[in-house]
């Protein structure tokens, strides 16, 4: 019996790891909130922290996916080395205030939204390597 309870749930334990991702976990910070952040001087340093962490995702996540033999994967934005964190946040401040829409999303897909209208990516996948 006991064998058998065994191989159950090694069973169960298969089947919940081959079922298919649900919804994520999504910050709470809407666009609005990351725009007021972002353009007071005393949360700057805050916002930074944000953007910093959003672009290292998105470069660290390419990583991964071309260690994965994943070299198709598409890439949301490509921020230039030569960019400081200051210009970054302005371009995001700018273009919160052209996309109201943005104001109610959550925060992160609106910093994904800007910055991949801010910087397009113009090489080709292999190119990124």
């Amino acid at each position: 019996m006991k064998l058998f309870s065994a191989a159950l749930l090694a069973a169960g334990l298969v089947t919940v790891a081959a079922a298919p991702a649900h919804a994520q976990r999504v910050s709470k910070v809407s666009g609005k909130a990351l725009g007021n952040m972002c353009s007071a001087s005393k949360s700057t340093a805050l916002c930074d922290a944000y953007l910093a962490g959003v672009m290292d995702s998105e470069v660290w996540s390419k990583k991964y996916d071309s260690y994965a033999d994943d070299a198709g994967a598409p890439v949301a934005f490509c921020v230039p080395v030569s960019e400081t964190t200051t210009q970054v946040r302005g371009k995001l401040i700018s273009w919160l205030h052209a996309h109201n829409d943005a104001l109610t999303q959550s925060g992160g897909k609106a910093v994904y939204r800007a910055l991949h209208d801010a910087y397009p990516c113009h090489t080709a996948p292999e190119a990124q390597k």
